[in-house]
């Protein structure tokens, strides 16, 4: 019974850790030579990016012809040529935890694909230089704001901590193009998939320059003017994991159809009442005046000879408005269904490449854009994407402040083997004029 249950225990030992699959490779070095040649660089390459997620790949130097000419000398040019395939791996961005050196007969190079790729997409540094909306207005008023995109951004009064006379700044960044989404590295990424995106955002909040939180139980309204309403969508908010945006759903606020949106302004006078305006009445919530309209304002005095009031405007339109109740990132979006997905795997310049891209799958007809995954500096994959759609691959590398490599292809999903692209140099004038050609 007990030698029964041993071989039971050993084979399902066997069938688990064989899951991580190990595969040899043997590289020739001809007469004697220890420097890796192009051929050997492109075969290193190419095992490594067809190793399956876990797997390992160690590669044979030595042949037996070497071996029977001379043992010890074999050994030696063993260890030289593996270091030299060591730094190639680096060089190409792989690092060193993911390779050892082992010994049998002699000693070879053993190389590890991780489970989990990191992306080769993060925040860009020049999203510092991304235009920002700012306004400025007291807590106790809130505002309604419309912003550079068109759409509206809504505080309520007293929603910020602090008090009610506190002057509140908002600071707004707008990622609403496909353009700023790889411009910026902001990508539309789930915890749970792919998504279609309405805009995404970044927003915060400063009194006297430092950072201010909203009330506990405050939210605020974003409305996306003509936002698509024949999908639901929702209120998503994004953790920043090392630069990578992953949004996260709340499913309870559900973006709705409504109709105008009014807009305010803080208007500071330096007199209490303008020609034309009749005095002020006050009321159980402060002091109003009626305006040369007939309109009747309310004024917060801030000096002996100055108050602000609130102007108020009415814009037309249809709108998706939403509710949030965090500052930071935010995004209208929804979970993009796809009835069969697929995992493509893209090549760059033969795979060689001395510094990575960043890759990312802009579609055609669907307001989003993925990151990429990085193998190696010039070998990426990307998972789980709908097949058969059309969408545009852009990979960018940055070499210098003026200097710059861009790949581009147009085409229709499939499960191909591998999808070469070539890179072009380019400087950032050049640059940004094809990023707004080939995106759309």
């Amino acid at each position: 019974m007990r030698a029964v249950t041993l071989i039971i225990f050993i084979s399902i030992s066997t069938i688990v850790f064989s899951k991580n699959l190990t595969r040899e490779v043997k590289l020739e070095f001809l007469n004697n030579c220890v420097k890796i040649s192009d051929e050997n660089k492109n075969i290193i390459i190419d095992e490594y990016f067809k190793l399956g997620a876990g797997d390992w790949l160690y590669f044979t130097t030595i042949t037996q012809k070497e071996m029977s000419e001379n043992n010890l000398l074999s050994y030696q040019f063993a260890k030289v040529r593996n270091r030299a395939i060591g730094a190639f791996l680096k060089e190409n961005g792989i690092p060193g935890r993911q390779f050892i050196y082992k010994y049998s007969i002699f000693e070879q190079v053993w190389v590890h694909k991780p489970r989990k790729l990191k992306s080769s997409v993060s925040l860009n540094e020049i999203q510092k230089n991304k235009e920002v909306s700012v306004y400025s207005f007291l807590n106790k008023h809130g505002i309604s704001v419309q912003l550079p995109s068109g759409n509206v951004l809504e505080f309520k009064p007293h929603s910020f901590d602090g008090f009610m006379d506190d002057l509140i700044t908002v600071k707004i960044k707008e990622y609403t193009s496909k353009q700023d989404f790889v411009k910026f590295g902001v990508t539309a990424f789930g915890n749970h998939g792919m998504l279609e995106t309405r805009g995404m955002y970044n927003i915060e909040a400063f009194k006297n320059d430092l950072k201010v939180k909203l009330k506990r139980n405050a939210s605020y309204n974003l409305k996306i003017l003509y936002g698509k309403t024949s999908e639901d969508f929702y209120s998503f908010y994004a953790d920043d994991r090392n630069g990578e945006l992953v949004w996260f759903k709340n499913p309870n606020q559900k973006f709705i159809k409504t109709e105008g949106a009014e807009i305010t302004k803080e208007i500071k006078i330096e007199e209490p009442l303008s020609i034309g305006e009749k005095p002020g009445t006050s009321g159980k919530f402060g002091e109003f005046y009626e305006d040369a309209d007939g309109n009747l304002q309310m004024v917060s005095a801030t000096s002996s000879n100055a108050m602000t009031y609130l102007e108020r405007s009415y814009i037309e339109g249809t709108f998706l408005t939403g509710k949030f109740n965090q500052l930071g990132w935010i995004n209208c979006d929804r979970f993009y269904q796809a009835d069969e997905t697929i995992t493509m795997k893209i090549k760059i310049d033969k795979g060689i490449s001395l510094k990575p891209y960043c890759v990312y799958v802009v579609f055609n007809d669907i307001n989003s854009v993925l990151p990429v995954y990085q193998v190696s500096n010039g070998t990426y994959l990307v998972y789980d994407i709908p097949k058969g759609v059309d969408v545009s691959l852009v990979a960018i590398q940055a070499i210098d402040v003026d200097k710059f490599k861009l790949a581009f292809s147009e085409l229709k999903t499939q499960e191909e083997s591998v999808i070469n692209l070539s890179s072009t140099g380019v400087n950032k004038t050049r640059l940004d004029q094809y990023l707004d050609d080939v995106i759309y």
